[in-house]
């Protein structure tokens, strides 16, 4: 029985892919390196983003000159863009059925505790989580990875690694998931290609939150 869930943010419970993309485009069109298309985006999408720069044709010592400029354009021009964003359809259905399953349920995120808070809150979606684990600020290409963080809340708990799900739009939960041998989920929709999500081998690859209901009873 799946007691605990590990929810990536971005790209899986909001739909703000191709608001990300956008401001993103925005970035590389002031540095001089063209427009880029949510297509093009979610082939292109690595954690930590400044790889998305490097695979733009900057150098890694452009990448670091300009990094605060590019980090502070991307959330000056994205945060407006997510104001008012929308759960991803099933989320709260999803959310809802493993809160009567007293199924715990976290947030791993790389953007800003910040940025997930004022969201889950907006959205009124604070009691599903009982953790949100995120970036400290916005000012920097360096933090903890998904997997550190996923591993420090395990190591503070007991659950058993069969108990656990993690479902994310990109390799990295997958990779995650793989390491610590817990139940993987990709959907596809979010930040990245259905190719790619395809090629990283999750245990299920879903195209809507409410697909995940059937998975996690099957469990």
């Amino acid at each position: 029985m799946i007691k605990l869930v590990a929810f990536d943010w971005n790209g899986v419970l909001i739909a703000d892919a191709a608001h990300a993309a956008a401001s993103v485009s925005k970035v590389l069109e002031h540095l001089g390196k063209g427009s880029i298309s949510v297509k093009e985006y979610r082939e292109l999408f690595t954690i930590p983003a400044k790889h998305i720069y490097l695979k733009r044709g900057m150098t890694e010592a452009e990448v670091e000159t300009n990094a605060n400029t590019i980090q502070e354009m991307f959330h000056k021009d994205y945060e407006p863009r997510i104001a008012k964003v929308r759960t991803r359809t099933g989320a709260r259905k999803l959310l809802d059925f493993l809160f009567k399953r007293s199924v715990e349920m976290i947030v791993i995120s790389n953007h800003t505790v910040e940025g997930v808070n004022f969201q889950i809150e907006r959205l009124g979606l604070q009691k599903y989580f009982s953790n949100v684990y995120a970036r400290d600020a916005k000012g920097s290409w360096a933090s903890r990875s998904k997997l550190e963080k996923l591993q420090k809340f395990l190591s503070q708990h007991s659950f058993p690694p069969e108990e656990i799900i993690i479902i994310g739009d990109s390799p990295e939960e997958v990779e995650v998931g793989k390491h610590l041998g817990i139940h993987t989920i990709a959907i596809t929709g979010g930040f990245c290609s259905a190719r790619r999500l395809k090629e990283a081998r999750p245990d299920y690859l879903i195209h809507n939150l409410t697909e995940m209901i059937e998975v996690v009873k099957k469990l």
